[in-house]
């Protein structure tokens, strides 16, 4: 029985390796981008698990039946011809043996060749066709790989499941860390490959799976392969990767799973450069929490951009002067987020820019349509601002996924900007405004490395700040960027201040030069 469901496991496991096509990649609909497809994902297993439980039911009640059948027919083993002989002389095992050849067993034999599960079998193959490919796959390594380098994590500390300061009820095993060793080999970070190689072999396992143990073997031997042929590659640059590859297979061939791993090991040691550390960038700094804390801010109520908010003030927090800066707090209701999700249709992939290094960072959707949400959720951002907003009411919402985030960039147009929007005509963006929609608790902070600035993404606040200087000239200084999310699912609305619109509100004025 064990045999059969292992075989099972092995064929479906090993089927969802495959690889995507690349010709569709920008097309396809991914489950790493957001929090949203993750749920969709955890759906997908929990579906895929019932009926794979209820399969293993239905072989195990098989395995069962014919175990009865055979305990019925135990009897003393007949080794030598007169033994066989005494017994079929007797009538009533003649008889017996005659009936059970012709009416039990070929009826026995149809039982065992009888497909069973098939519906269950179809169900599971349904499933295994959806699940994520090598694209996501990818991405969701460099996720992990984004959270580790960005907040200066250990691998040890990930694999017992300490995430910065907060331990979670959640190891990770042989195979994820044997997967991220990989990945680290990969993209020649040779010192964090070995550490979490390290990690994967202390948790090795103990051999009562042997399905699992064969999947081991299988990633094993494939991490060893690639750590062989650039040994080789190195050593003779002029061979060609046939010759690499029939060495290398030369090589492995009789490998045993200790020899895999010193060979890892040993030449993983060899590459590892310690001078090679590069210092934390702005953004990095920023997103552990390392600037120094601001002075001369204050917390106050806007109550002057409107008459309506003499009756109803703002909570607003100075974050920066110059640039000018500020957070109001509960901007945005639970209900109203409910209602926010409500309007979605079906999401796109964010993506951070056009070129080659453009990377899925997020699932977005455009509001276009103005419905009673959308409405008032500008008119909030009027009241906030002062801005007027008919002529460009549309708003974007987007969800990221674990370890989604945004390079540093500049909201104003640069040729970036230029590209996706090529038929704009309210002029630059002077301003742009955040609702942070999502539960957060570690990651996904707004930084701005330029002026060492972070702004934690709480549930119900709202982020403004202004692109451009008075006169309207971008202010390189708004740089920012979005810190990978650790854990927490990064709802945002979005909205960005064009400079025509707001010409008789905000006019251009000379710009201020400081002494």
């Amino acid at each position: 029985m064990l045999n059969v469901v292992r075989a099972v496991v092995l064929l479906i496991l090993v089927q969802s390796i495959n690889s995507t096509d690349p010709n569709d990649l920008f097309n396809r609909k991914y489950y790493s981008s957001s929090v949203l497809g993750l749920v969709k994902l955890l759906k997908m297993e929990q579906a895929f698990m019932e009926n794979f439980s209820m399969y293993a039911n239905i072989l195990q009640e098989k395995v069962d039946n014919l175990n009865i059948f055979l305990d019925a027919l135990k009897r003393p083993n007949h080794i030598t011809h007169n033994e066989r002989e005494k017994f079929v002389s007797n009538p009533l095992n003649a008889f017996g043996l005659i009936r059970r050849l012709n009416q039990d067993w070929p009826k026995l034999q149809n039982y065992t060749q009888k497909p069973l599960g098939l519906v269950q079998l179809t169900a599971m193959q349904d499933i295994v066709s959806a699940a994520p490919e090598s694209f996501d796959m990818n991405e969701k390594l460099k996720a992990m790989h984004r959270i580790e380098t960005t907040y200066d994590l250990q691998p040890k500390d990930i694999a017992k499941g300490l995430l910065q300061r907060t331990e979670f009820n959640y190891n990770l095993s042989f195979r994820d860390c044997l997967s991220l060793a990989h990945h680290k080999f990969e993209i020649g970070e040779f010192k964090r490959s070995l550490l979490w190689f390290r990690e994967a072999l202390k948790l090795n396992a103990d051999g009562s799976l042997d399905t699992m143990n064969r999947l081991q073997q299988i990633e094993l031997k494939g991490f060893a392969t690639a750590v062989a042929k650039r040994s080789i590659y190195l050593s003779n640059q002029a061979l060609t990767n046939e010759t690499i590859d029939n060495m290398v297979n030369s090589q492995l061939q009789d490998a045993k799973q200790m020899d895999l791993e010193q060979l890892i090991s040993s030449e993983l040691k060899q590459w590892i450069n310690d001078d090679s550390t590069t210092p934390p960038t702005g953004h990095n700094l920023g997103c552990q929490g390392l600037f120094p804390k601001k002075s001369n801010l204050v917390c106050r109520y806007n109550s002057s951009t409107n008459a309506f908010l003499q009756l109803a003030p703002l909570k607003m927090e100075e974050v920066s002067r110059d640039p000018y800066i500020v957070l109001f707090h509960e901007m945005i209701s639970d209900k109203e987020i409910e209602e926010m999700k409500g309007e979605i249709t079906e999401m796109e992939n964010g993506w951070t820019s056009l070129g080659d290094s453009k990377e899925i960072v997020s699932r977005v959707y455009w509001i276009r349509k103005e419905s009673s949400f959308s409405k008032r959720i500008n008119q909030r951002i009027s009241d906030m601002t002062g801005f007027k907003l008919e002529e460009f009411p549309a708003i974007q919402l987007a969800n990221f996924g674990v370890g989604g985030y945004f390079k540093p960039h500049y909201d104003y147009y640069t040729d970036r900007l230029k590209e996706v929007d090529v038929n704009n005509t309210l002029g630059d963006r002077i301003g742009s405004i955040i609702f942070y929609a999502g539960e957060v608790s570690q990651g996904g902070q707004t930084v701005f490395p330029d002026l060492k600035v972070a702004v934690e993404p709480k549930k119900g606040n709202a982020l403004f700040w202004f692109n451009a200087f008075d006169d309207s000239s971008p202010d390189p200084r708004t740089l920012h960027s979005v810190c990978p999310v650790i854990v927490g699912s990064r709802w945002t609305i979005t909205k960005w201040l064009h400079y025509a619109p707001q010409l008789f509100v905000k006019p251009c004025s000379p710009r201020f030069h400081k002494k």
